[in-house]
């Protein structure tokens, strides 16, 4: 069993200096905080877990080369959302939890968490379609479509159009959509039905969420109270961003405001950088115009 393991790179798997345990670990060695050899502890705990993960879930006598990259990957992510939510983010109390050395602790910690989000996506997932907002959020549909798929106790997606077969969700990264959707959703049903129902009828189909947060930027800088836009809304929007010194007009501060009471903090700041980049893109393209940049009202 272990010359099977052998062929692991257990060293490729091992959280990088991007992620907060690979952070971690690095701060706690560089300021003595750690040993010079607690990532060789991580490494020794991640073999364990390998061994015990594909011993479980082997379809053979041998364990398979699938099932431990499987169980190493889980039990990395698993210590990286225990480690995030018991530190709270704070690097320092991130330390005293990697010297504890109580590394199951935080992967049935971390798992534990990834069970319920993984969850709470699945139901979304089956929600999404039947939600109104969805018709503005098509750039979503993808995502929720292999949330509906995917099994909060194996992380494994059993999509039917995945020829491939079922691939393994990276619950950090799948929340961290799901959150984004959520911040979106909330900022779309705060809108008036008629206003939405007026836009949706001027784009003429579905369409992705940047289609709306355009209309939304431009109504907000010219102090518009509709969505839709007219030629002149376009050209007011267009004129007022060539003068001098022009800035968001506090589109980013009220679209904020919108949100940041029931959003994720980060989920909040990752939109506020969304809608500053959208409006520097507009900024950029004023002065050879905006057609097509906008759902105008026709006729």
């Amino acid at each position: 069993m272990n010359s099977s393991l052998s062929t692991i790179d257990i060293g490729q798997f091992l959280i990088d200096e991007h992620s907060f345990l690979g952070q971690t670990i690095k701060l706690g060695i560089d300021y003595n905080l750690l040993p010079p050899n607690a990532d060789d502890a991580l490494r020794m705990y991640l073999q364990t877990r390998t061994m015990a993960f594909g011993q479980r879930n082997r379809t053979g006598i041998a364990i398979g080369r699938e099932e431990m990259e499987q169980g190493v990957f889980q039990t990395t992510v698993c210590l990286e959302i225990g480690l995030l939510d018991l530190s709270e983010g704070d690097a320092n109390r991130a330390v005293e939890q990697v010297t504890s050395g109580d590394f199951e602790g935080l992967r049935k910690h971390g798992w534990e968490l990834a069970f319920f989000w993984l969850k709470e996506v699945q139901d979304e997932g089956g929600l999404f379609p039947k939600r109104r907002e969805s018709a503005f959020l098509q750039d979503y549909s993808d995502y929720a479509r292999r949330w509906a798929h995917t099994s909060p106790e194996t992380w494994l997606c059993s999509y039917p159009e995945d020829e491939d077969g079922p691939t393994i969700a990276n619950p950090l990264k799948t929340y961290e959509s799901y959150q984004d959707l959520s911040i979106r959703v909330r900022l779309l049903k705060s809108l008036p039905s008629e206003v939405l129902k007026r836009f949706g009828s001027a784009a003429g189909s579905k369409g992705p969420f940047g289609e709306v947060l355009r209309n939304m930027i431009l109504s907000l800088f010219i102090g518009s109270d509709h969505l839709v836009a007219t030629p002149d809304d376009v050209t007011t929007f267009v004129s007022l961003l060539g003068e001098e010194g022009v800035s968001d007009g506090g589109v980013v501060a009220s679209l904020r405001k919108q949100i940041a009471e029931h959003g994720d903090a980060a989920a909040v700041e990752r939109f506020v950088a969304e809608v500053r980049d959208e409006f520097c893109g507009l900024l950029a393209l004023a002065d050879v115009g905006l057609d097509g940049q906008f759902v105008v009202l026709s006729g």
